[in-house]
């Protein structure tokens, strides 16, 4: 292909509903240059200007719609900038808390912990005051078993064994026992 002349051809924006369109240039035919060398001549035409006026009008609307696009665009790069660190100060928070809730599970636990050591310690020694109570209560027992039959012999002994200072056997025993 050789170097053509592009012809104009307006096209609106998409998306867009105002009066702006978009100039998009293609090759021209060779009617087309036939067409418009016939027809032109030296001096400008005022459609000309018209369309230069036209160019630079959009030129400079384009241009204004475009620093309103950049701070916009500016706008949600700082919105965004804030709303990480938002994110990352929640983040941090979040991991703060985490540790004081750990700290405080810890701290409950180890309360808890050592309330049962101290529960266990009191059972330990009442335990040990039941099991010495029960073994003195035992021995008394054990007397008065003793002592009770120790009255009974000394009961049932006759006068000749009082006169001849004959004591039973079970007094003899307490006697014993008792001295040692």
């Amino acid at each position: 292909m050789k170097n053509k002349p592009l012809s104009k051809k307006e096209i609106p924006q998409s998306g867009k509903q105002d009066s702006h369109t978009t100039t998009i240039t293609k090759p021209e035919s060779k009617e087309d240059k036939a067409d418009k060398s016939s027809h032109s001549s030296n001096s400008p035409s005022p459609h000309d200007n018209n369309s230069v006026g036209n160019l630079k009008s959009r030129i400079k609307s384009l241009e204004i719609e475009l620093v309103k696009k950049e701070s916009e665009i500016n706008f949600l790069k700082d919105k965004l900038t804030n709303n990480q660190d938002v994110l990352l100060d929640l983040i941090e928070d979040k991991k703060s808390l985490k540790k004081l809730v750990h700290d405080y599970e810890l701290k409950e636990i180890d309360e808890r912990l050592n309330n049962f050591r101290d529960l266990q310690r009191k059972q330990h020694k009442i335990e040990h005051r039941l099991f010495v109570t029960k073994q003195q209560l035992d021995e008394a027992r054990e007397l008065l078993d003793v002592r009770e039959k120790v009255i009974e012999d000394l009961e049932k002994r006759g006068v000749k064994d009082c006169l001849m200072a004959n004591y039973p056997e079970s007094y003899v025993q307490y006697q014993k026992n008792r001295d040692h």
